[in-house]
């Protein structure tokens, strides 16, 4: 009588593996939404400093203001626009690695997923040599009681 050993995957450590390299894949992609987040906060910031100033400057220019007063608030807007120009630069290319970092998720997931198609198939084939066995087992088992009862 043979007997079928416990099920092993083969390629568990291997599964292993590719699910730790999803799970730190994907804390890369939420430490990069997150320094996204907070380009987009300081960038709303920038925009909420600009309209503060031209609001100012607005006020203070129907007071009356001197020239060198005019142009420290213009060149100080004139920055903030560079800034806010390099800030969006920073956002898009945020958003770039962004969509690369994705990529690379989803391509794990497709590999861990890939592995345990795998696993679920051999287990099935396992499960269907194990009951072939178990029904061997039983034929030989009502075959020998049969033997022995007509002897």
């Amino acid at each position: 009588m043979s007997k079928l050993k416990r099920f092993s995957f083969t390629l568990q450590k291997l599964l292993d593996y590719k699910e730790q390299v999803l799970e730190a894949e994907g804390i890369v992609l939420a430490n990069m939404n997150a320094i996204l987040a907070r380009l987009i906060a300081e960038q709303n910031e920038m925009r909420r400093q600009r309209g503060e100033r031209r609001e100012l400057l607005q006020k203070i220019s129907a007071a009356g203001i001197t020239a060198m007063e005019m142009e420290t608030h213009k060149n100080f807007l004139i920055a903030l626009d560079f800034s806010l120009r390099q800030k969006g630069q920073q956002i898009a290319l945020q958003q770039q690695a962004i969509h690369r970092q994705m990529e690379k998720v989803r391509q794990a997931k497709l590999e861990v997923s890939t592995m345990e198609k795998l696993r679920e198939r051999k287990l099935e084939e396992y499960n269907y040599l194990a009951q072939k066995e178990e029904e061997r087992r039983i034929e030989e088992f009502v075959t020998t009681s049969k033997a022995m009862a007509n002897s």
